[in-house]
């Protein structure tokens, strides 16, 4: 004989049955976090080794107490830091030093103290090989190998690092008048795009370039030096060596920019005169380690959320890369394009003038 059992009596005991606790925290297990970019241009190069946590209470109280993410002096007992040929023979060994940093803003994590740890390189060369060569300090075609030993597991990565790269003669010179950024056509009555060009090296991946516009401000007696930026163009390269590299600067939209984030200042309008002093070129390079990491992590537009989880360390999580930083510093405007930012349709209610080329300023 079948019978039928009420679901208000099914389902209590049901629920009897199952446990009250729901346990969603595994087994506490060891994992090391580890974050460092190397640039030849540093003498000293910081490496982050933190671990992460896993408690029953709130993770963000769980943050901001300091052992939560950081080491005890013991728990690394070994770290040092190789210079690497391309043949793959060990060439140098730099140790890899404690410090604390004081300044560390207010946030998720504990602060304002913060343990990082460091090592140190000699000079190595100036790039160009003269008296004018900016000094490095990493060789740029060697690779740069970390060796930790962290609770008793060897931890390891190795990057190669970002080469120097060359800029157009043209857009590096700051001196000669068919140099000059021009905004707008020789006639000065419509916009134009100025083009910066450059020339990939070795293990340069991703590049991102901004401009740079410099000035002063004049209030009675008072003098302020200021600047503004905005990005024109992240471009990779599709190979690894001398590739041809460019990105356009649209005029109209460089001076919407400069009024846009000049008159989002606080009193803009209080200011006697501005002091046009130069535009900077910033090109800023990724090698292909920090390159695929960032194009892990970056936000996601697209319709697909998972993304799968990237790290270059053996036995950690993190990345080990390099970058590297060029700038072309004070280019100047063509005429036509100077007489736009002092009484063009954006930008001539904004009291510009200049020292040089004749131009007074009221």
């Amino acid at each position: 004989m079948h019978r039928s059992i009420p679901f208000a009596l099914l389902a209590a005991s049901l629920l009897t049955a199952c446990s009250t606790e729901l346990d969603i925290n595994e087994p506490y297990k060891d994992i090391t976090i580890v974050y460092g970019l190397l640039n030849q241009k540093d003498s000293v190069h910081f490496v982050k080794v933190n671990k992460a946590f896993l408690g029953t209470g709130n993770a963000l109280d769980m943050a901001q107490v300091r052992d939560s993410s950081e080491y005890s002096g013991e728990a690394i007992s070994y770290a040092k830091v190789f210079r690497v040929s391309s043949s793959g023979a060990v060439l140098d060994s730099f140790p890899l030093l404690d410090s604390l940093v004081q300044n560390r803003e207010p946030g998720t994590f504990y602060s304002p103290v913060q343990k990082l740890k460091y090592f140190v390189t000699p000079y190595t060369q100036s790039i160009p090989a003269s008296n004018l060569g900016v000094r490095m300090f990493l060789w740029q075609d060697d690779s740069y190998r970390l060796v930790l030993n962290v609770n008793g597991k060897t931890v390891t990565a190795e990057t190669p690092i970002t080469n120097d790269f060359k800029v157009d003669p043209v857009d590096q010179d700051t001196v000669a008048n068919g140099a000059r950024v021009a905004l707008r056509n020789t006639a000065g009555n419509s916009y134009s795009d100025y083009e910066f060009n450059w020339t990939s090296r070795a293990d340069c991946k991703r590049f991102v370039v901004e401009w740079k516009f410099r000035y002063d401000e004049v209030t009675g007696t008072d003098t302020v030096a200021r600047s503004i930026s905005q990005k024109i163009g992240s471009p990779k390269v599709s190979s690894f060596v001398n590739e041809d590299m460019a990105v356009r600067l649209s005029g109209e939209i460089f001076y919407s920019a400069v009024e846009s984030q000049i008159k989002s200042q606080s009193g803009w309008q209080n200011v006697d005169r501005r002091i046009f002093r130069g535009i900077d070129f910033v090109v800023s390079v990724a090698n292909d380690d920090l390159h695929t990491y960032l194009t892990l992590t970056e936000p996601v537009t697209g319709i697909v959320n998972d993304r799968p989880a990237y790290s270059n360390l053996e036995n950690a999580i993190g990345v080990w890369g390099s970058r590297y930083e060029k700038t072309t510093r004070g280019k100047r405007l063509s005429t036509q394009s100077f007489n736009e930012l002092i009484d063009g349709n954006y930008t001539g209610d904004l009291r510009f003038c200049s020292p040089q080329d004749g131009f007074v300023c009221p």
